[in-house]
């Protein structure tokens, strides 16, 4: 989905809709970057491919981080990352950072994670 949007977004990477109808890098350090907003998976140049919403997709090893190690991820959850755009398998925890899950990890393969990305529609800024 991309209403209006025609800047390309990196593949991998969670973005939020802001009300101006384009897609930013979500981030977890603000709770205005993204917390209480649709997400979606860039996917590419969101006019062509769009943007994912809900589903499975395969993120690149590069765009998580903490990652646990080959083979010790399955059914974890994955959160908004503090680097924009990243997920992240531990949770942010600092003063005024958000905590939302985005989804939880199915497999990995080649450093690659399977990710069921199905943000939650909560979320928590730590005090």
């Amino acid at each position: 989905y991309s209403p209006g949007s025609s800047t390309a977004l990196n593949g991998s990477e969670i973005y939020y809709l802001r009300s101006t109808g384009v897609w930013v890098q979500a981030n977890a350090t603000d709770s205005t970057a993204g917390a209480p907003y649709l997400l979606g998976v860039g996917m590419g140049a969101p006019q062509t491919v769009g943007v994912l919403l809900k589903g499975f997709v395969r993120i690149a090893s590069t765009e998580i981080l903490n990652f646990p190690g080959s083979g010790n991820i399955d059914g974890l959850p994955v959160y908004m990352a503090t680097t924009a755009g990243h997920f992240d398998f531990t949770a942010p925890s600092s003063s005024g950072n958000v905590v939302r899950i985005m989804g939880y990890a199915i497999d990995d393969e080649t450093g690659d994670v399977l990710v069921y990305f199905d943000p939650d529609k909560t979320w928590v800024e730590i005090a």
